[in-house]
């Protein structure tokens, strides 16, 4: 092995910048005072001995030299070489639509969870789509959202006898912040999304999500009497009206973000919303009712318990009468 090269002489007689970069490694290897045949360590200690003599100064002349030194230790330990010749592989790579093959690889395995969660949003969007779209004007849509388990046959079964051909009932696991570790799912949010632009009649939410969710519900107050009236007896008895302020439901909101985890950036004060009372939705709270209709919680430790309200994107009051009364009527007759 050479001597060690001496920092003050280097300062001295620096390199031009166009000369190291057309260093071959053995050049490299003699400036940094080493025989060709250094490993790795060496090459790494002698880069640390030359450069400890400028880390931290500022100086313009102590600035080149540990640039100079940097550059030099990168052709030592191979690593220009190694670019250079991944460069040249790259570039001889076919290209699909403006990037290398090896591109694509890497986007593909970094990414492919978003691209799968994406074809499969699509793929519910498009569904969600075709299946309003396809209904006759007597058809209804009506979305099921929050941590639960569907079976819509009672659902299902109870709007074709009133008459509604080919009702489209669709489901969105939603998971809000929670104190169970479940984490919330963006294919079950984005799948609520695309239901929900579908302008849904109806929709049915479970106890943890509506509070949540409480600017997708229209008030419900102009239609309750109306709902009321078509109830039988035994329904009428069994559900509650659910009232709720626009600032109870950003304190919820805020309670579940403060307490789960969710960043302080989603924390809103709820002096700057209203306080005027909206019925949001007619509860249906006896868990045997609610799994009766086909709806269960996935829930650890928390009992079923179903609200049904109308969609702030509703265009169809009579529809949307129609269709509570008929799902609640059928939850109390099984």
């Amino acid at each position: 092995m050479s001597g060690v090269v001496d920092p003050e002489q280097l300062s001295k007689d620096p390199v031009k910048e166009d000369k190291i970069s057309s260093m071959t490694r053995e050049e490299a290897l003699e400036y940094m005072g080493l025989n060709a045949d250094a490993d790795i360590k060496e090459i790494d200690d002698r880069f640390w001995q030359m450069s400890k003599h400028y880390r931290g100064k500022e100086d313009p002349e102590s600035v080149k030299m540990a640039d100079e030194i940097s550059a030099v230790y990168d052709i030592a330990s191979g690593r220009r070489d190694r670019r250079i010749e991944e460069k040249i592989r790259h570039e001889s790579e076919p290209m699909y639509f403006g990037r290398y093959k090896s591109d694509w690889e890497n986007i593909i395995h970094y990414n492919w969870k978003n691209f799968l969660l994406g074809i499969v949003i699509a793929v519910s969007a498009l569904l969600v789509i075709i299946g309003v779209v396809t209904n006759t004007r007597t058809g209804c849509s009506v979305v099921v959202f929050g941590h639960m388990y569907l079976d819509d046959t009672v659902m299902r079964e109870a709007l074709v006898a009133q008459g509604i051909k080919r009702p489209y009932i669709g489901m969105a696991d939603l998971v809000v912040p929670n104190d169970q570790d479940i984490p919330q799912q963006e294919y079950g949010n984005e799948t609520f999304n695309a239901m929900f632009y579908t302008n849904p009649d109806v929709l049915i939410s479970d106890k943890e999500s509506y509070g949540y969710y409480f600017n997708t519900f229209r008030d419900l107050a102009p239609l309750y009497d109306r709902i009321m009236e078509g109830l039988t007896d035994e329904a009428k008895a069994g559900v509650v009206p659910v009232y709720m302020t626009e600032q109870e439901a950003v304190e919820y909101t805020n309670r579940l973000y403060r307490e789960y985890g969710v960043g302080d950036e989603e924390i809103r004060d709820p002096s700057e919303f209203s306080d005027k009372e909206v019925l949001i939705g007619i509860q249906i709270p006896d868990e045997d009712i609610c799994t009766g209709l086909g709806i269960e919680a996935k829930w650890k430790s928390r009992k079923t318990s179903l609200v049904f309200c109308q969609c702030v994107n509703s265009t169809n009051d009579d529809q949307t009468v129609q269709v509570i009364t008929t799902i609640i009527n059928a939850a109390f007759a099984q």
